[in-house]
């Protein structure tokens, strides 16, 4: 098994920061992407803490409302995996044997969530408050999250404002719809809104990438509505030779490290820390009240992006 040294080696980084990293410091800053690069580094080598190896694994299941993405929810434990460990909680999509917790996350009837509440009594949903506070839920602050972008489209003194925004039908919704009609509204209440300039199409690349292609003037800020669609619209924006401030909507995995687009991250870090937080809390019975927190998405702005527009 590697030790922290090798870790550090492999990442690039000090085993300070290793240790650090590991043993979940609040006082250490460092990036999302050199945390995770650590995290997955010692979940694949097996490497737990000397703390980790003396407290006993809580065993939580993750349950996701249907989706029609095959994989997605295999990516999301991987992603999640290495900070439930370091929680010391052994997260998985199936219940095998003990049951301390179950994380909720989405769209779930109230006949589901008392299913899962008879499994165990410490419930956790995501995005779904259910009828009472006999278990935990986090909600996203959705509104605030479009708030954000014309806020600091504005705070750039950029007043030209577009929207390329892709629609995904689920087998029981239908995603990108609310987004796009709550940043639509933003910008009619500020007298910003231009019908050319609000695009609407799949949720995928070729799509972002036609959107924009039809534009004969293209905007100084573009609010993209997904990951998916992002990498059409910036591929565009190249070819046209244009350098718009670009904000891309991102529900769960951090944007790859050269794109240029500013990240709207809605599932951020601290949501899921806190939730591996408080679902830990109920299992070792260090509270009893149900709470409902509330986590505003974040703006995550990468080298790349910082030079948007010089």
């Amino acid at each position: 098994m590697a030790g922290v040294k090798d870790i550090a080696r492999i990442c690039g980084v000090s085993a300070a920061t290793v240790s650090r990293v590991l043993n979940a410091d609040p006082t250490l800053s460092v990036t999302e992407s050199v945390r995770t690069a650590i995290e997955a580094e010692a979940e694949k080598e097996g490497y737990k803490t000397p703390r980790q190896r003396r407290a006993a694994q809580l065993s939580v299941m993750l349950v996701l409302s249907p989706l029609d993405k095959p994989g997605f929810e295999e990516r999301l434990l991987n992603y999640l995996v290495p900070m439930a460990r370091a929680a010391g909680i052994s997260l998985t999509l199936s219940a095998e044997g003990r049951l301390d917790g179950i994380i909720a996350l989405g769209e779930f009837s109230q006949e589901e969530i008392d299913y899962f509440h008879r499994q165990t009594a410490n419930l956790l949903l995501i995005n779904n408050r259910g009828s009472d506070y006999s278990y935990d839920s986090i909600m996203v602050d959705y509104p605030n999250a479009e708030r954000q972008v014309l806020d600091y489209f504005l705070s750039a003194s950029i007043s030209r404002i577009g929207y390329i925004g892709g629609i995904f039908n689920r087998r029981t919704s239908v995603i990108g719809r609310r987004r796009a009609a709550e940043f639509k509204a933003l910008l009619e209440r500020e007298n910003l809104y231009r019908e050319e300039w609000f695009r609407l199409g799949k949720m995928d690349e070729e799509s972002g990438y036609s959107l924009l292609q039809e534009m004969s003037e293209i905007p100084s800020g573009i609010f993209v509505s997904d990951t998916e669609t992002g990498r059409g619209v910036l591929k565009a924006l190249d070819e046209r030779g244009a350098d718009s401030v670009v904000i891309i909507y991102n529900n769960f995995f951090p944007l790859e490290e050269k794109s240029r687009g500013i990240e709207l991250r809605i599932f951020t870090p601290d949501l899921w820390s806190t939730a591996l937080k408080m679902i830990k809390e109920k299992a070792r019975g260090e509270r009893e009240q149900g709470l409902c927190v509330f986590s505003p998405a974040r703006l995550l702005i990468n080298d790349a992006s910082s030079k948007q527009g010089e």
